[in-house]
C-alpha cells in the first residue's frame, strides 16, 4: 500500500467505523425485533390452541344440550309449542326475524314489497324487521287488507286488519312455518314426526294483486 492509499484509508476510517457501528446497531435492533416477533408468534400459537380447545368445548356442550333437550323436552307438535320455543331462542338465533320472514315468503310465494307498491315507494319496508314484514305477509296470505284511495291521487294505501288466528287454515300455516324454521335452526329432532308423510304447504288462494295505483 502506497503512502497515498494509507492517507486515504486514514481519512476514510472514521466514516467507515461509523458505518460499521450503524450496521451493528441495526443488526442488534433487527435481532431484538426478531425475538419479539418469535415471542408474539408463540403467544398467538398458544392463544389459537386455547381457542381451538374452547371451540371444541362449546361444540361438545351444544351437543350435550341438544341431547338433553331431546331427552327431557316433549316433542313440539302444536303451533303454540312451536312458536313458544322459537320465541325463546330467537333473541340469539333470529333477532330480527328474517329467517322467519324468508321462510314464510318461501312457503307462500308472497313478496311483501311487490304486493304494496304505494308503501314500498314510500320506503316503508326498508328498515322494517322480519317480524313486522311477516305481519304484512300474513295479512296478504289471509286477505286481511283494506284499500283506500289517497285523496287527490290515483293511488291506494293499505290498512291491515287483524288476522283470525283461530281458523284451521291459519293454524296449519303457522305450524308448518315454525316447523320449517326450527328445522333450519337445527332443532328438527325436537319436532313431532309427521305420521301422515311429508308436510305440504297449506292450500291458499293466490296472493292479492299489486295495489296502489287504481285502474
Amino acid at each position: 500500500m502506497g503512502l497515498r492509499d494509507m492517507l486515504r484509508a486514514i481519512r476514510e476510517y472514521p466514516a467507515a467505523r461509523a458505518e460499521l457501528e450503524t450496521a451493528r446497531s441495526e443488526l442488534r435492533q433487527a435481532q431484538q425485533e426478531l425475538g419479539q416477533s418469535r415471542e408474539t408468534c408463540e403467544s398467538l400459537r398458544l392463544t389459537l390452541e386455547e381457542q381451538k380447545d374452547y371451540t371444541k368445548f362449546l361444540s361438545s356442550k351444544a351437543e350435550a344440550l341438544q341431547a338433553a333437550l331431546e331427552e327431557f323436552c316433549p316433542r313440539l307438535s302444536t303451533p303454540d309449542e312451536l312458536k313458544r320455543f322459537y320465541d325463546a331462542i330467537s333473541p340469539d338465533m333470529d333477532p330480527s326475524g328474517f329467517t322467519l320472514y324468508r321462510t314464510a315468503k318461501e312457503l307462500t310465494g308472497i313478496d311483501v314489497p311487490s304486493c304494496f307498491p304505494y308503501e314500498d315507494n314510500r320506503g316503508l319496508f326498508e328498515e322494517m324487521s322480519g317480524h313486522s314484514l311477516l305481519d304484512w305477509l300474513t295479512a296478504v296470505r289471509f286477505q286481511a287488507v283494506d284499500w283506500e284511495i289517497i285523496p287527490g291521487t290515483t293511488y291506494e294505501a293499505a290498512t291491515l286488519r287483524e288476522v283470525d288466528t283461530s281458523t284451521p287454515e291459519y293454524q296449519a300455516f303457522e305450524k308448518q312455518l315454525y316447523e320449517k324454521v326450527l328445522g333450519r335452526m337445527g332443532f328438527q329432532d325436537l319436532l313431532e314426526p309427521d305420521r301422515d308423510g311429508p308436510a305440504r304447504t297449506p292450500g291458499h288462494p293466490p296472493p292479492q294483486p299489486k295495489r296502489g295505483d287504481t285502474r
